[in-house]
């Protein structure tokens, strides 16, 4: 059964996060509204100190001990609509902290204003230019929700490009189908407590703008993982986005590439973003870290 504080979280997004929304305008607003201007409330961690960089006209907030040896690429969720990078301040400061991790925070361009392929360009325009300050194999792309769809489209276009990959990638619930045709989307519409199946559609036309919901890049979940770095995956068992995680787990594990999927049952959509005030995000912490300190060296 999930933690007390699991269930008071459960309750506000289905309270206030879920909607079933009759236009386009009603979903920007309504998201931005509540993950823009109502974020976490950060609490200070020793040792880490805040900083901001502008890479190809990118603001990018840092997180950074003071003597970084590897890099996270953190690349923040909301639906390719909304969402800021103060929300994951308390989970990226642990990894600083713990790991001695220099964290990347960037604050790529969104939807409706910037659609498809905007968000991916501006990350990997930031990756390009992390590799000027640590070797590839110092640095794990991570992400959550949408931003975990573009770590895994970045692996796949970076793949096809011929440039270096990051050591490994971590997608929390990955936002991979953009087609919306996974069964989960149908099955846990009633029970995901924070996503709907109407405001994937929605979000998904405003993202794409017309754009065939099916290329990789666009939805990792249709990809070809030949010759990727390992990857972690999470995904909670009642949300709509389960079998994106479960699909890319798959088509990973089919190309050789080592996987580690972490299944939940009855949690939040990205419950491990909510360190430290739910004690799942608190215990899966820990498998996190141990990924990442397996793969930075």
């Amino acid at each position: 059964m999930p933690s007390i504080s699991a269930h008071l979280l459960k309750a506000y997004a289905r309270w206030h996060i879920k909607i079933r929304p009759s236009s386009a305008d009603e979903l920007v607003g309504h998201l931005r509204r509540h993950f823009n201007t109502h974020a976490l409330p950060v609490l200070p961690a020793p040792g880490i100190v805040r900083g901001h960089r502008r890479v190809a006209g990118i603001g990018v907030d840092t997180l950074s001990p003071a003597q970084p040896r590897a890099a996270v690429l953190y690349v923040h969720g909301g639906g390719y609509v909304a969402g800021i990078t103060r929300t994951y301040f308390n989970m990226c400061s642990l990894w600083a902290r713990r790991l001695q991790l220099d964290i990347w925070l960037p604050d790529y361009r969104l939807a409706p204003e910037h659609p498809y392929p905007a968000a991916l360009d501006d990350v990997r325009s930031v990756y390009l230019d992390m590799l000027q300050h640590y070797a590839p194999s110092n640095i794990v792309l991570a992400g959550d929700s949408a931003g975990g769809a573009l770590v895994l489209s970045l692996l796949l276009r970076l793949r096809d490009e011929g440039q270096p990959l990051p050591a490994a990638a971590l997608a929390l619930s990955p936002y991979a189908d953009l087609s919306n045709s996974m069964n989960s989307r149908i099955r846990c519409d009633a029970r995901d407590d924070m996503l709907s199946l109407d405001m994937l559609h929605s979000g998904r036309d405003i993202y794409l703008a017309g754009a065939d919901p099916r290329q990789p890049y666009a939805s990792p979940a249709f990809g070809d993982y030949q010759q990727l770095p390992p990857l972690w995956l999470s995904c909670s068992q009642d949300e709509c986005l389960a079998d994106d995680a479960q699909e890319v787990a798959r088509r990973a594990r089919q190309a050789g590439v080592s996987v580690e999927l972490l299944e939940r049952p009855q949690l939040p959509h990205v419950w491990p973003i909510f360190y430290p005030f739910i004690h799942e995000a608190r215990q899966d912490q820990e498998a996190i870290l141990d990924f990442l300190r397996h793969h930075l060296h």
